[in-house]
């Protein structure tokens, strides 16, 4: 069986502002190079003075324990900057893991990604 690899695309949805940047992750969130390139790239981004951070999972298959410590990380660092992420089309193998590990509760989610947008505006 073949794993697919991360990949991811990022963009400033229109009208969003400079603050707010939108993922779309499709394969596995799992301890790879690539996935560490996801984190790096959003920590950049957040650096950069991006605090607002939508994650789409709907192309994301499948994902592990090092994928969950990246989007807690994520979550972490947006929240630090004075902002938010809220993920996007949550598969439910990812929901039983965040359950799991207990940040269900912590972790924003949304159907779309306009409601996801819509979530952060105030932030």
């Amino acid at each position: 069986m073949t794993k697919k690899v991360l990949e991811f695309s990022c963009e400033t949805p229109a009208g969003a502002g400079p603050d707010m940047a939108v993922y779309a992750l499709s394969g596995n969130l799992y301890g790879s190079s690539q996935a560490y390139g996801f984190q790096d790239d959003v920590r950049q981004k957040i650096a950069g003075g991006t605090k607002k951070i939508v994650i789409d999972l709907a192309d994301a298959e499948k994902i592990d324990s090092c994928g969950i410590g990246i989007l807690a990380s994520v979550m972490w660092s947006a929240s630090e900057a004075g902002g938010g992420m809220v993920l996007v089309s949550v598969p439910e193998q990812v929901e039983k893991l965040l359950s799991m590990v207990m940040l269900i509760d912590r972790i924003d989610r949304a159907d779309s990604c306009a409601e996801a947008i819509a979530k952060l505006a105030p932030l």
